[in-house]
Order: C-alpha cells, then structure tokens, then sequence
C-alpha cells in the first residue's frame, strides 16, 4: 500500500457516496477531506507502533516475573539444589543452571553474608507480592471495562431501535468473513488488540467515542478498505490488508449523517433543486457566504438582493403549488447586535414600501425580534417578540429562517418554531410576478449589520403552521388604518416638556383648519421623538390634510391598535345606549 509507506504523499481525494448530495463542494473542503485523509494514514501506523511496543514491554514483564518466581522457588528450598524444569526454551534452562550454581557456593557464606541474603529474599518475596497484586488488579480493570464497553454497546443498540438490532445481527458475519471463520489477517491483528491492553488504557475516552461510529455492512466477496476520507467509519472484508479493524479514529466522533453547516437539514428537502424549488444562492461553485460590508454609506450600499420569482398572489390557499417559502441558512456571531431581511414588491421604489421586515436585535431591551411592514418610508406598528422565547439565534454555528406567505400573512419559522405571525397589512401584486429578497448592508442610521448567508431556498411548501396559533405572536392582530388620526414625522427631535408644549401648539395652529367649525384638533406629542398625532374633525378632512399639508410635513395616516378598536367599540356602544352619537374617543 502506497499510501501507508508514505502517509505525505499528494493524494486526490475522493468524495464518497455518503457526500454525493453535498457536491460541489468548496476548495477548503475538499482540502479538508485530503486532511481527513492524511490523518487517517497517520493513525494506521501510528496505532501498529504503539501495539508494537506495548506487546514488547508486556513481553519483558512476563520474562522479569518468570525470573522472579524461579528465584523464590530456589529461595524456599533452604539452598538445596533445586532441579528447574525447562519450561520454554534453552535460556531459561541455562538460567536455572546458573541459580544452582550459586545455591552451591552459598555454603561457604557466614553468617553474616546469610542473615543479608534472608532479607533479599524477604524483600524481593515482596516485590513479587506486589507484582501479583498489580497483574490481577489490571486484569480485573480490563473486565470492567470489558464489561461497561457492552452495557453501553447495548443501551446504544436499544437506542437505535430495530435497525440497532438488524446490525447486532450482522457484525459477526462481516467481522468473521464468510460462514464466519476469521481471515489470518483479522486473527492477527485481534491478537494485537488483545496483547495492547496499555494502548487500550491511554485511549479509552477516544475508544468509546469510536463506539458511536456507524458500520456499514456489505457482502463477503466484496473487498474492504477504508474509504478514503469519508466521516463514517466503514468495517468491510479484505483478508488482504490488516487494517479491517481500524484504531481510534482522532474524527471518530464526527458523524456521517450530521448536518453541514452550510446546508439544510435533509428534513426540510431543500438541499438541492427540485420540482418543489431551487437554491438561489449560492450560483456558482466554490462561492463564498455573503457577509455585509464593514462599513456602509447606507442600507442600500452594498446589500445583497436576490429575486423570488414566479409569485402568485391570488393563488395562496393551502392546495395550491404556488411558490411560497423562502428558507435562509445563516450564521448570526455572538457579538453581532442586529441583523435584517426584506421582501418587498417590485415596485418598492427603493425599499420605501416594504411588505416583510425580520429584525432580530440582541441588545436592545434584553433582546427582542422586531417584525414590521414599510408603507411609503413610514414605519408600521412594530411587532415585538423576546429573543428569550425563541430558539438560539446569535452566537450559533448555524440557523434556519423559514417564511412562508399564506392568505393570512408572512408565517415566521426559527429552527422549525412558528415563533411569529406579520397579517398582511399592504397589499400584494395584483398579477403573478417575481418578489424582492434584500439583505441590508445597515440600519436605517447607518449602522453595520454583522451575520453571513450561507444558503437560500425559495420554492413551495406546505404550510407549516399548527392548529392551534394561541401561543404565536402577531395572530389576529388588528391593524386597520385610523380614519381621522394623522401620524406626522420627521420633525425636529426634543427633549423637554416644554419643548413638548411647543410642538402641540405648532401641530394644533397648522392643522386647526381640519378641526371641523370650532378649529378642534387632538394632538399627541412624546418627549425625546421626532414624531407627532394628529386626530382631526372627520375622515374627508383628514383626507384633505394627506394633499395640502404634504409640501409641509410629512404626514401619514396613522394605524390603530386592537386596544384603540375595543375601546372605540366600548364607547360608542355606552354612547348608543345613552343616545348619543359618538365617533370616537379621545385616545390622547
């Protein structure tokens, strides 16, 4: 085997079938595998050394302890010639020969000299005690071990349910060849494994994760070898290489079937074009993740947009095959503060209407996901979800978003989670048509954005949303648009209370003529906001505002909450009972 008698030598790796889905694959991965490869080699020969050594040193103890009983043997017969038995060989019978020797000279001592060689006895009796003691508390180490390596092998076949028990089944066969008798090869190197109970010892955390390694069983007549750099341990037949029982694996802990960190989970069947939808990024081979730049000008500089083509959005009930989900492979780092996605329409005149805004922000409020819609550069009420109700997001070696676009809305999916629910509040394209997909550069203040796109999806799926939606937030949300109440923004910011009288002045003299005959209008005014409300007389006048007052101030119609609709409700309801005809009520 060339490769084992020069583990450095340049080979092209081959990728296996387990990987076939994966491909293409990037240069660094391929270059990973040629290391998978190279580490594998080394670990053949390093695994022959070590056994190599540890038989020899078992070796040399089993000859100094042969030594030490023979000598024990001379000692307990007083000096008398003690007649030693060739057990082995010659040299043991030439050593014996050698201690009757000097069991003969040992009459000539005195008694000094016989008192010093007593306590040599005494002393290596001793020795060989605790050589015994050593031997037989290793051994019952070694059944343990034996021992807990099977329970655990069973709880992990339990685990795996019948496809762990069709295994059991067959492991004696691949191990054994055919009719289960052992090639020469694997009888070898059993013996090895068997006499390499240190190497065993040193190993034995590495041993037990090699434990959780799949085997793959295949016919007798077929030959074994390990494949190459393939992550999954493969125990084939090859009575030709010694190596079918292969050490401890330094990746044997790597499984075969995880999850790349680039791809989708094979669950989800996004993992490649299909009739159900196509990868739209990456395009080309060996393509890197998209990252934001480090430093924007604006969100639009340097952000990453893909179209969602063959959108139809008078066909989105549940039995249709209309293009409706668009999944997102990301990774967000621990230290990132935010990160967002857009889906707009194609007339979004530079994302200034945006149907779908996803805005997770880690250190904002202990962390919070912020779902919003853009209608003409003014902001929606935003919908806000704790970061600590949803699946771990920042700091992640990888996350899936799924989006998913029903009659309803924009269903939100983290990990598999329906974390949230955005309930159209624009209207979509009226004929069947591509969708805008933007990943901004930064916020709408200039700050970076710091998270890399690994993959994007975008075809049909069925819904994923459950019966039961109690627990998902922004579900049956009401969000109409106020007749008669104004939003007025980008204005001056201000920081004090009287600051604050003097925009509600401002806002009360400029909108005074849409108060009706008595010039009345509600005005609303935060401190530390640029913004402001104005509930004018009626709902024509409000219109009327929306045309003269746009050359002034930027003025919107502003939305209602669900808590504004009831208590409108409430009061007109207790005014019908009164008899009195009530419009609305003073939300101030």
């Amino acid at each position: 085997n060339n490769n084992n008698n020069n583990p450095t030598a340049p080979t092209q790796p081959a990728i296996p079938p387990t990987l076939s889905h994966l491909t293409p694959l990037t240069k660094n991965e391929l270059l990973l595998l040629s290391t998978y490869d190279q580490i594998k080699q080394y670990e053949k020969i390093s695994a022959k050394l070590k056994a190599t050594e540890a038989k020899r040193r078992l070796e040399e103890a089993d000859e100094r302890y042969r030594a030490k009983v023979r000598e024990r043997e001379r000692l307990e017969n007083g000096g008398d010639d003690v007649e030693v038995k060739k057990k082995n060989d010659g040299e043991e019978y030439s050593a014996a020969q050698q201690y009757d020797d000097d069991d003969s000279s040992d009459d000539s001592e005195d008694d000094a000299a016989k008192q010093q060689r007593i306590q040599k006895q005494q002393q290596r009796q001793l020795e060989i005690t605790q050589l015994r003691e050593e031997i037989e508390a290793k051994s019952q180490r070694d059944v343990e071990r034996d021992a807990a390596k099977k329970r655990e092998e069973e709880m992990r076949r339990e685990l795996l349910g019948p496809e762990g028990k069709k295994m059991k089944k067959k492991r004696p066969r691949e191990e054994g060849g055919d009719g289960g008798v052992a090639t020469m090869a694997e009888s070898e190197q059993q013996n090895d494994v068997t006499t390499n109970n240190d190497f065993l010892q040193e190993h034995d955390d590495h041993h037990e994760m090699d434990n959780e390694s799949s085997f793959m069983p295949t016919t007798s007549s077929q030959p074994s070898i390990i494949s190459g750099p393939s992550i999954k341990k493969k125990r084939l037949d090859n009575p030709s290489s010694s190596n079918t029982n292969p050490s401890t694996s330094l990746i044997a802990n790597i499984s075969g079937g995880a999850t790349p960190i680039h791809d989708f989970s094979t669950k989800l069947k996004m993992s490649k074009t299909s009739l159900d939808g196509s990868i739209l990024f990456p395009t080309t081979i060996g393509e890197t993740p998209w990252r934001p730049p480090t430093n924007p000008i604006n969100f639009m500089d340097g952000c990453f947009e893909l179209d969602l083509p063959d959108f139809d959005p008078n066909n989105l009930s549940s039995n249709s095959n209309t293009n409706n989900t668009v999944a997102i492979k990301f990774h967000a780092p621990q230290e990132s503060s935010r990160f967002s996605i857009n889906i707009a329409a194609p007339n979004h005149n530079g994302y200034d209407s945006i149907l779908f805004h996803f805005n997770p922000r880690q250190f904002q409020r202990g962390g919070q996901l912020v779902i919003n819609n853009k209608n003409e550069s003014m902001w929606g009420n935003d919908l806000s979800v704790p970061l600590s109700q949803l699946p771990l997001v920042f700091g992640k070696q990888a996350c899936t978003l799924i989006v998913q676009m029903t009659e309803e809305g924009f269903d939100v999916f983290v990990e598999g989670v329906h974390c949230a629910r955005l309930e159209h509040r624009m209207a979509l394209p009226k004929l069947k048509g591509p969708l805008c997909l933007q990943f901004p550069a930064s916020d709408d203040y200039g700050n970076p954005e710091d998270w890399e796109v690994y993959r994007v999806w975008w075809g049909h799926k069925d819904s994923m949303a459950g019966k039961d939606l109690s627990g998902v937030a922004g579900v049956n949300l009401y969000s109409s648009v106020h007749p008669k109440k104004l939003f007025v923004s980008g204005l001056p910011k201000i920081h004090s209370d009287p600051e604050v009288d003097l925009r509600r002045a401002e806002m009360e003299r400029a909108f005074r003529k849409y108060g009706g005959p008595n010039g009345a209008v509600f005005v609303s005014v935060q401190k530390d906001s640029t913004f402001a409300f104005v509930e004018v007389a009626s709902e024509q006048q409000a219109d009327l505002a929306l045309v003269e007052m746009a050359g002034r101030y930027r003025v919107n119609k502003a939305r209602r909450t669900k808590h504004e609709a009831l208590m409108e409700e409430r009061a007109a309801k207790e005014a019908a009972e009164k008899g009195i005809v009530k419009d609305s009520v003073d939300w101030d």
